[in-house]
Order: structure tokens, then sequence, then C-alpha cells
């Protein structure tokens, strides 16, 4: 066996061309929801609602030409994207343009689509349109509350007035037709600006939002014509986005808190979204690559936060006594200065100044963004600001690092937290799908203080995120505190505005610490890396690295606590770690992998004993107009037991579960149907100890879309694999390459660089 103080390296399996496949053909038969439901009950409710809808619609419709919108439920069995009834509801009647909850689809309505819509339904010919009639449980009008949510006309009036807002928000419907995109904001236009020629323009959201700033004066005026205005899908207020810091000095800082940057290292960087760092700060700017100060003058500036969050970025570990929880090593920063003094700021200026900051720093990849607004995540769709921010990485092949924000209710409360009715969930921009969200852990505790080291910090925001992604999908340490909030000698320690070394709590603290990790891990391997491969790595280093958590501690504990990169990079002689990174085409979207290695150490008496860890990562397209369906490609992992019978390879179905091994507990069967199946980032685990063993193992990735049109060509996906022998004892890593090298499986070292092997080794 090796030396037990031997780092090995991590293997990376290279596809052979038979690994990926077609999906097998055929399948049941489709299921008949017209033996399900009663057919003739759900012919005549949708009757019913497309008289109401003519009735409301008519009129209006025949005489501007403008398109309408109607809500259509589906019946519960009917929500999987396989059962969407584009027969019934198609371009030739009212096509589909999005949806909103998981049962909720918008379709567009004119005068003539439906009539067609009407004769379909009535004579109801065919078997598919009998079955798509059966779906549905009701239609019914987009009206002018749909259009307010939780507003009254009244109210929003009335917050218009009363914060002084310059501009009320308002999304237009997408109905994927250009000519029909145009007429509305013509009709928009002319609502607000009467006669006069002035076309509103679309601020920068993500493509397929047309979100508009109304001048909040024509908005009060006119609101009653924007409700009821036949495209208006919401009428909304623009968030703000803040930072608000308390922090104790406790002794100016020297030269030992911040030494300066090495001569000739090259540093990772990270790029800093926040309230700019302290520019008379010398030993503080020495680690700064560049301060960018265009969007803020100085004058306009407030850098505690700022100088924060950059302090532990730049010398995290050092600045805290050496504790090891801490991130190891340093990086430079791209301070981008985009929080006025006042600590707040509107989610258009934000979003300006994410474009400025990725498009003049391109060569940063990795962003911390501390910012969160007061808006609780929903369940039933993403907010316009998170779909743009993941727009905005798209564009610029960034990866944004976001604190799941902070809960400051007083009294606080111990772990395991009371549940609050969502009160303490994570806000706008945590659900972002494309970054990463990040929540807090207690590193150290008091008799006063409400949690234990290594538990979930008082004021941690929980997830999931929309559409029930699991967030945060990681945590690290921003402190503790008292039920009083207080955090004296329990918060973290780094630099503040006044060049001193200054105490301070807040998930701001934690996100700059996996920013670090990131960008130093991005550093460490050679070559580019994608971005969902460092989030894989990321978060699959954090399952190794932290206890087993159940699903009532997943929304606020992600999953666990990510370790220095050096240790996320090697593996030990009783584990073996392997990395699938797979561009999987649509039409061959199955890839199996047969004669998984299973290494006989891992046999004992007839049995198969050990612990198996995967984590699959992968961004998927995404539909900015279709509410809780925003992902639209689904990708999972099987790893079991196969064999053949005869000349067919039979599949015993998967031995490795996903995990938490309770989240099946934790939602209705229906949320977790249609919430995590369609998650970007799942993590599956298994510890076996009875389990009885075949010859073959098969490792298998399968994927699906929601939408015929909108399918990926090609779907890259991480996938990461850890076998491993609890005991520590167990020769796992030789028998697992002997094993690949004997099926014949083609396998290289991941490739890291020497000097991170150099210091890992030492």
């Amino acid at each position: 066996m090796n030396n037990k103080n031997e780092h090995l390296p991590i293997k990376v399996i290279i596809p052979a061309e038979k690994d990926i496949r077609p999906p097998t053909p055929g399948g049941g038969p489709a299921k008949r929801f017209d033996e399900i439901y009663d057919f003739n009950a759900a012919q005549e409710a949708l009757l019913r609602g497309i008289h109401v809808i003519d009735e409301k619609y008519s009129a209006v419709l025949s005489k501007t030409k403008l398109p309408g919108v109607a809500r259509v439920t589906l019946q519960e069995k009917a929500m999987a994207k396989t059962y969407r009834p584009y027969s019934l509801f198609s371009p030739r009647t009212c096509a589909i343009i999005g949806g909103e909850n998981f049962d909720e689809l918008l379709v567009s309505v004119r005068p003539r689509s439906l009539k067609a819509l009407a004769d379909a339904v009535g004579m109801a010919g065919a078997a598919t349109i009998r079955n798509d009639i059966a779906k549905i449980s009701s239609i019914e009008p987009y009206d002018a509350n749909d259009a307010l949510g939780n507003w009254t006309k009244d109210s929003l009036r009335h917050f218009l007035r009363e914060h002084r807002m310059p501009r009320m928000k308002l999304r237009l419907f997408n109905h994927r037709d250009a000519e029909a995109d145009r007429m509305l904001v013509e009709a928009l236009s002319w609502i607000v600006y009467g006669g006069s020629g002035k076309i509103l323009e679309p601020m920068r959201y993500a493509p397929g939002l047309q979100i508009f700033g109304i001048p909040a004066n024509l908005a009060i005026e006119k609101m009653d014509e924007l409700a009821a205005f036949v495209g208006t899908q919401s009428l909304d207020v623009f968030d703000e986005f803040s930072v608000s810091v308390q922090s104790k000095p406790i002794q100016p800082m020297t030269d030992e808190d911040l030494p300066a940057p090495e001569a000739g290292e090259t540093y990772p960087v990270v790029g800093l979204i926040d309230s700019g760092t302290d520019p008379e700060n010398e030993r503080l700017q020495a680690w700064v690559e560049t301060r960018d100060e265009t969007l803020i003058p100085r004058m306009d500036q407030d850098n505690e936060h700022g100088s924060l969050v950059a302090g532990l970025i730049i010398n995290a570990r050092a600045l805290n006594h050496g504790h090891d929880g801490f991130p190891a090593g340093h990086a430079k920063v791209v301070d981008v200065v985009a929080i006025p003094g006042r600590g707040k700021v509107t989610e258009s200026d934000l979003l300006d100044s994410l474009y400025h900051a990725f498009t003049t720093h391109r060569h940063v990849k990795i962003w911390n963004m501390s910012l969160n607004s007061a808006r609780l995540c929903r369940n039933d769709r993403f907010s316009p600001f998170a779909m743009s921010v993941d727009a905005l990485q798209d564009q610029h092949g960034v990866l944004i690092i976001n604190s799941a924000g902070n809960f400051e209710e007083q009294p606080a409360y111990g772990w395991p937290r009371p549940d609050l009715n969502d009160m303490d969930r994570i806000c706008s921009p945590a659900e972002s799908l494309r970054a990463l969200t990040v929540g807090s852990i207690a590193h150290i505790g008091h008799k006063t203080s409400c949690v234990k080291p290594g538990e979930p910090s008082p004021f941690t925001r929980k997830g999931p995120g929309s559409a029930y992604a699991p967030k945060p999908e990681v945590t690290h340490i921003g402190g503790n505190t008292n039920s009083k909030l207080q955090y004296n000698q329990m918060g973290v320690l780094s630099i503040d505005a006044s060049g001193n070394i200054a105490e301070t709590v807040g998930t701001s603290f934690a996100a700059p610490l996996v920013a670090t990790t990131i960008a130093q891990l991005a550093g460490a391997l050679q070559g580019e890396t994608s971005r969902h491969m460092l989030k894989a790595f990321t978060i699959h280093s954090a399952v190794l690295n932290t206890n087993e958590i159940t699903a009532a501690e997943l929304p606020y504990t992600g999953f666990g606590k990510p370790p220095d990169v050096a240790d996320m990079l090697r593996c030990n002689p009783w584990e073996a770690t392997l990395v699938f990174d797979i561009a999987l085409p649509f039409h061959k979207r199955n890839f199996h992998k047969t004669d998984f290695p299973i290494p006989p150490c891992l046999h004992r008496n007839g049995k198969v004993f050990g612990e198996i860890i995967m984590t699959l990562v992968y961004d998927p397209l995404l539909d900015a107009s279709d509410g809780a369906a925003y992902s639209t490609v689904n990708v999972d992992a099987s790893l079991g037991l196969c064999w053949l019978d005869g000349s067919d390879e039979k599949y015993g179905g998967r031995k490795v579960i996903p995990y938490p091994k309770d989240v099946s507990e934790m939602y209705e069967k229906s949320q977790i149907e249609h919430g995590f199946k369609w998650s970007p980032v799942k993590v599956f685990r298994a510890r076996f100890s009875h389990l009885t063993p075949r010859d073959t193992w098969r490792i298998t990735m399968e994927m699906s879309a929601r939408k015929p049109l909108l399918k990926p060509l090609l779907q890259p996906v991480a996938l990461i694999v850890t076998i491993r022998d609890p005991e520590k004892r167990e020769p796992v890593y030789n028998e697992v390459v002997q094993m690949m090298s004997r099926a014949g499986w083609i396998t290289q070292n991941l490739r890291v660089r020497e000097a991170l092997r150099i210091r890992a080794g030492g």
C-alpha cells in the first residue's frame, strides 16, 4: 500500500466513442389522462374559460390587433415536462409562451387563435387532443390583479411616492414573436407618452426579458391603464441591493498583518464588486491589482465593507491568528467600486456595474459579490435580476460568488433553528443558477454564543433557491453571535477602512473565502477550466470535507465547507477520485460506462463495503420566460450493477442515491419531481456494508429537455466520483487504477501546476 502521507493524483477519465449512445427507443405507452381525470368535466371547464377570455379580450384585441395572455393550470399529475399539452396549445391555436408556477402555463391569445382553440376543444377528435384536454384544470385571462402580484394599485402608488422612487418597473410579456412584441412596446409607449412618438427602450436585462423603467410620476398617474394593459406581465418597484456592516476596531494593522506581495510571484485574482477598498491604505493597495472607481467618485464612497471583504481575499488565515479553517495562501484583488457611500444601489445600476466590470477587466473570471436585496426568493419563479446576473455570467464567461444574505431579527436563534415560515429564506440574487451561493458557519463558540463551532451562524439565511434548487451550495466561516447579534471575540478579523484590524460577522465575509479558494483552484489547474468544473470541484470537496448532513440541514449548510485547494486536488491511498468531463450531444444524450471499478479490497465476507460520493454539475440552457421551468435541461447520474441477459444489457438501478438521503421527506413529491430534478447541481452518496456484489458496475448519465424546440446541441457536464474506505485502511487507490487499466479505460492524471504539487507534498 502507498505511504499514508503520499498525495496521489486525481484521475481524469477519457470517454470512449461507445460510451456515448442514443437513448433506448420505446418506453411505455403514453399516459392516458382522459382515463385518469373526468374528460367531460375538463372539456366543459375549458370551454367556459375560453368564453370568459373571449368576453374579456375580444373587443380590445380586435381593435388593437395586440395579443393577450391566458393562464392555463394543469392537473397535479400532468406537471411533468413530457406531459405539456403541445397538441392542444400550438401556433395554430394559442401557443405556449412561458409559465409561472410548476403547474401553470401562459398562452398567447388572439381572437382567431382563441376560436381555433374553442373549436379544437369542442370537437376533441384526435386522441392526443382528448388527452391534452384532460390535463387541464382551468384556463383564465391574465388580468390586472395578476400583473400587480402582491401590490394593489393604491399601495404601489403610495410606495412610489413615499420612497421617492424615480421609476416603476414594468415587465412586458414575451410572445416569442418579434412583430407582436414590437407592437406591444409601441402600445405601451403610447400609454406612457401619449402621441409624442417617443418609444420606450428596454433596460439591460436577460435575453427574453422586456423590462422598462416607467417614470414614477407617469406610473402613478396612469397606473390603472398600465395594470390593465394586455401586454403587462408585472408591475413592481426596482430592488435595491445594500451592504451594511458593523465592525469593531481591535488594533492598528502592521506589516506582519499584511505583508507585501513577493516579487516575481504570480497570485490568483478575485474581482470585487463592492463599496471599494481604502485608497489610503498602502499595505492593502499593494494587493489591489486595479482600483476602478469609474462608476462611483471617491467623494461618494464609504470603503468599510469593501476593505473588510478584500482583506479576507488577500490574507484571511494570517489575519485570523492562523486558524486552519480559513483558506491558506493569498489572492490579489481587482476592485470595482459599485456601491455608493449610502450603502445602496438599484438593480438597474448594479447590472450596469457588472457589465462594466466584466467588459473592462476581461482577464478576471472569479468575482465576489457580497450583496443582497430584501426580496425573498420565491418557489415559483426566479427574479429578473438573478436571471440577468446569469445571462451576464454566460456572456462573459465568469463565475460570481455571492453571499446567502443575513437574517438580522432578534433574538437570534440557536441551532437547530426553528421553522420561521421562510422569513429567513435567501434573498435575490442568491438564487442565481450560474453563481455559487455561500452561507455562513461559526468557527468560535463562547458560553453565550447561539451556536457551536461548525454549526450554521445565527444570521445565515436558508435555502432552497427558486424552483427548489439547492442553495446555498456551500458554506464558509462568517462568525458567531449571541442572541442579541453581538459578536465580541466570535467574529472574523479583517482590515477596516481606517487601517485597523477589525472584527465583524456576516455572510458577506464567508463568500470571499470561497471566492479566494476557487480563484486558487483555477490557478492550480493547468489550462482553462470551465465554470461548471470549478463549481463541481468546490462542491465535491465540501462533501468530502464535511460530516454527513440531513435534508433539514441542507438549506442552511449547503453541501458543506470546502477545504484548501491542496486538499481538493489529491487522493489519499484509501480513496480514489475520478473526473468525467463530457460534452453530451443531444442526439446521443446517454453516457453508459461499464466495468466501473469497485476494488476487491472493499469486498468483505462476500459483501461490498465502503463509500461512494458523486457530484454532478452543468450549466443548462435557461428560459427567462418560463417561471419555475427556467432550467430547461436535466442531466441525471446513476451508479449501479449491470449484467448481460443474452445480448441485452440489464441495469439493476442506482445504488448511490441522491444526497442527503432523506431529501424526499423534505418537500412534497411534486416539488421534488419538478424542482430538484432540474437543478444543475446534484450530489449522490451511499455507504455500503451489506451489498451483494456482481461482476459489473455501470456509471450512467442521461439527459432530457423540457421543450422540443429548446435543447442543446452539446451539453457539457462535470461528474466527479470518489470511492473510499471510511476506515482509511484499504489500498483503494492502487486497486482502482489497476482495474481501470485492465478494463481498457483511458485515463490521465489531473494536470496540476508543479508549484502547487510541491506545496501540497510539503
